[in-house]
């Protein structure tokens, strides 16, 4: 949204058809939006209006957009990540993400902080990097966690997919920054969705679109760390659950959030114009 903006004298210029994909933090935090004239210029001239959550889509109208230019088309996970078949032998928790507000990982920490004492063996490895990546890190040498939390830093695809094979669940939980910054759908969630894996998270923009709280996953309200904590004994004490909600997620993603069907999705946003 917002380099559609950044190229608005030229896209008028050219005068051809122009359909914009809205992501995340660019339909969402404040000081983007304002720099963006709230998006006036973009509503005005753009053909299609293609946003990746319901939420997003109620943020995008509030702005001013007509609701008939606007599509709402959720991302779809690579079709590899349908051929993971997770195994449910480990007490292992997985998150991969940037380390970031709107994904506050120290919330993760802080809610596997409450059910580490009890569940010495469990562990968990978060994946990834950004700005919030050393606070976490000394977060867990305060909590005294340091057998139980790995950070993996940046890793591929097929290391991903190795974690998801051998963890009980994935947990991230995304909340609204100070700034205003949301996510759109989280693609990693879906992923692990794809793959099998229950999913642990908030009722954050995009993710109860695509996560059913006690059927493909266990979601919580944002800041609410002891209801996470809660949701991750779950799991523990359950694990035949959470190969429930992994199997049920699995055929979700399949039956309603493809690849394919998100670049069909596309491709008719295209062709209508």
């Amino acid at each position: 949204g917002n380099h559609a903006f950044r190229l608005l004298a030229i896209l008028e210029r050219i005068g051809l058809p122009v359909v914009v994909h809205f992501h995340g933090y660019d339909a969402s935090r404040h000081d983007v939006i304002a720099y963006c004239d709230n998006y006036k210029g973009v509503f005005e001239h753009a053909h299609k209006v293609v946003v990746v959550s319901k939420v997003m889509y109620e943020r995008l109208l509030d702005l001013g957009c007509p609701e008939e230019k606007l599509v709402y088309n959720v991302y779809g996970p690579r079709p590899e990540f349908h051929d993971v078949q997770p195994q449910f032998s480990t007490l292992q928790f997985v998150g991969i993400g940037r380390f970031t507000d709107k994904k506050a990982p120290y919330y993760t920490l802080m809610a596997f902080k409450e059910i580490a004492a009890k569940y010495p063996d469990t562990k968990l490895l978060l994946a990834g990097d950004g700005t919030l990546l050393n606070a976490c890190k000394n977060l867990v040498n305060y909590y005294g966690l340091e057998s139980q939390v790995q950070f993996l830093g940046v890793i591929d695809s097929v290391a991903y997919k190795a974690l998801l094979e051998t963890s009980l669940a994935f947990v991230q939980h995304s909340i609204t920054a100070e700034s205003g910054d949301m996510e759109g759908t989280p693609l990693s969630i879906l992923e692990a969705s794809a793959a099998g894996l229950p999913v642990i998270s908030t009722l954050h923009a995009g993710i109860p679109d695509v996560i059913v709280d006690g059927e493909t996953g266990l979601l919580c309200a944002e800041h609410d760390v002891a209801d996470m904590a809660k949701n991750m004994m779950r799991l523990l004490d359950d694990v035949n659950f959470a190969k429930e909600l992994g199997s049920n997620g699995k055929q979700r993603i399949l039956s309603q959030f493809t690849l394919k069907q998100h670049i069909e999705a596309l491709q008719s946003s295209l062709e209508s114009e």
